[in-house]
């Protein structure tokens, strides 16, 4: 008897379970982009200062001359304008990205013969091909969503293929031991291994087609908001111009933090 209690007595203890690290709070998720803001605020404002010039406004300068913009119905049309081709021309690059790049990219040999040609087209800066664009699709809305649609379908379609190429060949070989049907896997297989790319892929081109619908309107078009801004650059009113650049940085901060969130929870629920 005393031989088993010395033995209970001198068994190592099971190990305690590790609790669950806490997510950070709304305070500390939060407060180092406003910091930053802030901060970015202040030096802006004592550049203005410094600098004493007529040119140069302050940041109360710039938010009152966007507060009278917004005050013009022609101004509000315009902005509304520029949302609209974004969010279709976005939705669309990204779908037909994603679906097209799996569909090619679960095939080695589409993926050597079509990627090195993809690479060399996105490597092309994007205004040179603009006025293809022009030509075939002329002045107005069409030409400028279908260049918002390049600006973001070339990458997005280039992250589908690289990730469903890199799946790993182990999970592809007992799938076809077990003869897995196409539909099965690429349902089961290929789509959750490369969701976590395809997620970076739709944050990261958002921008891009933002970037190339400001600059279809800047450089031929009679409404949006990058037509906002090149009037305001031809006329020389720089505080009209830092006004506009504020609200297209407004624009852009609540998809990027959806976009960004999405992305973190597809990674941490698909380990990628």
């Amino acid at each position: 008897m005393s031989t088993v209690t010395a033995k209970v007595a001198t068994a190592p203890s099971a190990a305690p379970k590790r609790s669950p690290s806490p997510k950070p709070s709304l305070l500390r998720r939060f407060a180092p982009p406003v910091v930053v803001a802030v901060l970015a605020v202040a030096l802006w404002w004592l550049a203005a200062v410094v600098a004493d010039s007529l040119i140069f406004p302050t940041p109360a300068e710039a938010m009152s001359s966007l507060a009278d913009d917004l005050g013009k119905a022609e101004f509000r049309a315009n902005v509304l304008d520029s949302l609209r081709i974004l969010a279709l021309g976005y939705l669309a690059s990204t779908v037909a990205g994603s679906l097209l790049g799996l569909a090619l990219g679960i095939s080695p040999f589409w993926t050597r013969s079509i990627l090195p040609i993809f690479y060399s087209i996105n490597s092309i800066p994007k205004i040179v091909l603009y006025p293809i664009f022009l030509s075939f699709l002329g002045i107005g809305e069409l030409s400028r969503g279908g260049f918002t649609f390049y600006a973001a379908f070339v990458p997005m379609f280039l992250v589908a293929v690289e990730s469903t190429a890199s799946v790993q060949q182990i999970h592809l070989k007992m799938a076809a031991s077990l003869k897995v049907s196409w539909p099965r896997l690429i349902r089961q297989i290929v789509i959750p291994s490369a969701l976590p790319a395809l997620a970076t892929g739709m944050r990261m081109t958002f921008g891009l087609a933002f970037l190339g619908l400001l600059l279809a309107e800047m450089f031929s078009s009679s409404s949006g908001i990058g037509y906002e801004l090149l009037r305001n650059v031809s006329l020389v009113r720089m505080e009209n111009i830092m006004g506009t650049v504020v609200l297209i940085m407004v624009m852009a901060l609540p998809p990027t933090i959806a976009l960004q969130w999405l992305e973190h929870r597809i990674t941490a629920k698909f380990g990628g």
